[in-house]
């Protein structure tokens, strides 16, 4: 790469403001590095697609418009949750699929990459934590989570960044299903899965200083395969610039009571929470969108 492309993706505003940088020309086209307006690869009509009703305080200093074929001048984090192919007990079906799709936001000129997601699975415990002593042994849980280090980096931005969190199906506690098996504890009778998870969400911050400060989120009951509502942290991006995590703490699932139905529609229609069985797991996706990624609602 050339001194001047390295300086180009140093910085988003190099890349915007520098001439000679692919996105001068765009955000400049009657200057006269330009060719007097007749910048390449321009694309008219390009706000066909877009979504509207997105949160504000997205992403400053955009253009009107959408153009979707530019190159992305931020540094992709990819990460993807776990396959959820587990043997699992839902009487009358898995509750469907009910989240929102991402999109390209508004406003950018390139191409943006896939939302940041993984998966926590967490069994005889009420909470996730990457400084947890035994994160890094938790099974079926994204490497992204299993430290520290590898947290951070889901969340990291300069200053656009959402978070939204999606239960997953209770996987069964079977020898012949080992997502959530543990051979050495005695095996508790099978139970339905739950259909529904209370949780607390807590953002961990660290200043510049090494100030480790602490942001409740909020608590939530999410439907299993639905996602609760975006939660923006844009706002955090500056408080907290050597990094940022989440905490998930007093999780529960919607098996406190037996319902009259239980045989037909397990736990679909109870509403009283308690914790997960110390022989049983409890899965939630994570997804998050920051600076260069699609975004979502």
């Amino acid at each position: 790469m050339s001194g001047n492309n390295q300086l180009c993706y140093s910085s988003p505003t190099n890349y915007w403001q520098l001439a000679g940088c692919p996105g001068f020309c765009q955000n400049y086209p009657a200057h006269t590095a330009c060719g007097g307006g007749t910048t390449s690869g321009t694309t008219s009509g390009t706000t066909s697609g877009t979504t509207s009703g997105t949160t504000s305080g997205t992403t400053s200093g955009t253009t009107s418009g959408t153009n979707t074929g530019g190159t992305n001048p931020y540094t992709n984090y990819p990460s993807s949750s776990l396959s959820q192919n587990w043997g699992v007990q839902y009487p009358g079906g898995v509750p469907a699929e009910n989240c929102s799709s991402s999109y390209a936001p508004t406003g950018i000129n390139f191409t943006p990459y896939e939302t940041r997601k993984a998966t926590m699975s967490i069994q005889g415990k009420t909470f996730y934590s990457p400084t947890s002593p035994i994160a890094s042994q938790y099974m079926n849980t994204s490497a992204k989570l299993k430290s520290l280090a590898n947290a951070k980096t889901l969340f990291e931005t300069d200053a656009f960044l959402k978070v939204r969190f999606k239960p997953r199906p209770q996987p069964e506690n079977t020898a012949s299903s080992p997502y959530c098996y543990i051979p050495a504890y005695s095996k508790m009778s099978s139970i339905a899965g739950y259909t529904k998870l209370s949780f607390n969400v807590t953002l961990v911050g660290e200043k510049a200083n090494g100030t480790i400060e602490e942001e409740p989120l909020g608590t939530f009951q999410t439907d299993v395969n639905s996602c609760t509502p975006a939660i923006d942290l844009s706002s955090y991006a500056s408080t907290y610039p050597a990094g940022m995590y989440i905490k998930v703490q007093s999780v529960r699932g919607n098996q406190g009571v037996w319902p009259n139905d239980y045989h037909i529609n397990g736990f679909r229609n109870s509403s009283t929470f308690s914790d997960v069985r110390s022989m049983d797991c409890w899965v939630i996706d994570v997804e998050i969108a920051a600076d260069g990624t699609k975004t979502f609602d």
